[in-house]
């Protein structure tokens, strides 16, 4: 399989930049990282047409590179003097690890992403940030016998739900433009995705960790 960045993901970062003020003594921002993610235990219900609900606390792996379409995060943020406004897309993954008798499989492997628009501020030596938006799924299921897996949506992705987060980044400078980072992120999404016969509630909390490089322009 080629791996290709959704189309969506794209398109809403060519909007945001094009978008965004074009400010005197600014400067954009552009990062790319990846790293891995604990997920934090929480509940699952899988609901399908004339079966029992299935309810779970559902414990979920990363797998940061496990398939071709790897955990990575994405950024682009116009700064002007010590804050910011940014556009992120992390592509976070999940594979259920604790699956009840009913699911044969359970994941969101080619993205459980989590699309935001950050306020990001620089104190001292460390830039937080907060950030909200949107949840963008491709689940690939298979409950009780029957599959689910690039079956609509655009190119198998979903709008699924709603996504916030948390952050803590330090930048280590190379170069005039250039620079390393390491962040800590706390995120918290729910999403609403859909699976053979019915749909499925598949919140998530998660604690990550992420190394990158970043360019200053």
């Amino acid at each position: 399989m080629t791996f290709q960045y959704p189309r969506w993901a794209t398109a809403l970062l060519t909007l945001t930049v094009c978008l965004l003020p074009a400010l005197g003594h600014a400067e954009w921002v552009f990062q790319v990282a990846t790293g891995s993610a604990y997920n934090i235990p929480t509940p699952l219900k899988i609901r399908q047409l004339g079966e029992e609900d299935i309810d779970i606390t559902a414990e979920y792996e990363t797998r940061a590179w496990a398939t071709m379409a790897p955990y990575y995060d994405l950024r682009v943020g116009h700064w002007r003097g010590d804050h910011a406004w940014e556009f992120e897309s992390l592509h976070h993954k999940l594979y259920l690890s604790n699956e009840p008798d009913e699911v044969q499989s359970f994941s969101i492997s080619h993205g459980y992403n989590l699309n935001t628009v950050n306020y990001a501020k620089q104190e001292k030596a460390f830039i937080w940030r907060l950030g909200a938006g949107v949840v963008m799924t491709h689940p690939e299921t298979k409950i009780r016998g029957e599959s689910w897996q690039d079956d609509g949506g655009v190119n198998g992705f979903y709008i699924s739900g709603l996504s916030t987060q948390a952050a803590l980044e330090k930048r280590f400078f190379f170069r005039q433009k250039w620079f390393f980072s390491i962040e800590g992120k706390f995120t918290a999404a729910y999403a609403t995705i859909p699976v053979a016969g019915g749909e499925a509630d598949v919140p998530n909390i998660a604690l990550h960790a992420l190394v990158g490089i970043g360019y200053a322009h």
